[in-house]
């Protein structure tokens, strides 16, 4: 491609971190391509309006993408940065006929992360702490590990939500590490990861999704310069959990996929639907040459362990 000056749009969430996240692949993109200028356009998403109650409710996380593809669709963006795991699996809020996942980036830390000043664990926090997260996924593998916890809903961007800690409105919440890092806000003194064994993270937690118009040829091979063939992988692999299992908006559901050489691990958590325990788990070792057998053996797993009806309420 002609290093000719180029101009493209981006559509983005108006949060501090979706600025941000855009911002970064921005800065690559147009560092890998010599000549393309990015503009970046602030669009407003159901997830950010909708405030005060959880979004399992309106719809999903699908809330936060659902406008931007609408933006695509008409032509007023270029292409969008999504948070892979607000990208629904089952279900989407817009039809994605005419929309293309053209690139996932290489992966940040996929843990999730507990923030607090009373504890530096999970089995730290004393007795009865109220612990803040809008996640039934991590409310239900929290439980499990301490029920005497009050698991509670915290809604908010990043920043918001360790505002209300410091206000003292919790005495923890828990995050995604790949938010705080790419945030800037990751404080080593209040903030300690939380082992995969304990709180395994979400499909997708971590990685970024470069979407664009499947006939816009230019647009995707520039996004294709960003692409890792690595996460890439992973998050086709978890996400393929959460669609054999039909998860929806509801299911507190848990994937995550390393490759390792030549070899592929694929962990995977289901829970009530409700967002309490029973936690059923469930793993598998296979070649990365026959990556699919993982799902099939984890989903065999956790079928055999009861987990449509657990699911399935």
């Amino acid at each position: 491609m002609a290093n000719t000056t180029m101009q493209i749009r981006l559509g983005a969430r108006g949060s501090m971190l979706s600025r941000l996240q855009s911002g970064m692949v921005a800065a690559e993109l147009e560092k890998l391509r010599p000549g393309l200028k990015v503009e970046l356009v602030v669009v407003k998403t159901s997830g950010d309006t909708i405030q005060d109650r959880p979004l399992h409710e309106f719809g999903g996380k699908g809330l936060f993408t659902k406008e931007l593809e609408q933006a695509l669709l008409a032509g007023d963006v270029d292409f969008a940065v999504h948070s892979f795991k607000d990208v629904p699996v089952t279900m989407p809020l817009v039809a994605q006929d005419e929309l293309l996942m053209a690139a996932v980036p290489a992966r940040e830390d996929a843990r999730d992360a507990l923030a607090s000043f009373k504890g530096r664990s999970l089995k730290e926090l004393p007795r009865g702490a109220k612990v803040g997260t809008g996640s039934l996924r991590r409310q239900s593998q929290v439980l499990a590990l301490r029920p005497d916890l009050e698991v509670v809903p915290i809604r908010g961007n990043v920043d918001t939500r360790l505002r209300k800690l410091r206000d003292g409105e919790y005495d923890a919440v828990i995050l995604a590490m790949a938010g705080l890092k790419r945030s800037g806000l990751y404080d080593n003194k209040a903030m300690t990861a939380i082992s995969v064994d304990e709180l395994l993270p979400s499909a997708g937690q971590g990685a970024l999704a470069l979407q664009c118009r499947k006939a816009d040829a230019q647009t995707c091979e520039i996004l294709g310069l960003m692409n890792d063939p690595v996460t890439y992988k992973c998050v086709e692999l978890e996400r393929e959990v959460v669609r054999r299992l039909e998860g929806d908006c509801h299911s507190p559901i848990a994937a995550l996929a390393e490759i390792h050489g030549d070899r592929v691990q694929l962990r995977a958590v289901v829970a009530g639907r409700d967002g309490h325990p029973p936690v059923i788990r469930a793993a598998a070792d296979t070649p990365l040459s026959n990556a699919m057998s993982a799902v099939d053996r984890v989903l065999a797993s956790l079928e055999a362990q009861g987990a449509m009806k657990l699911l399935r309420g």
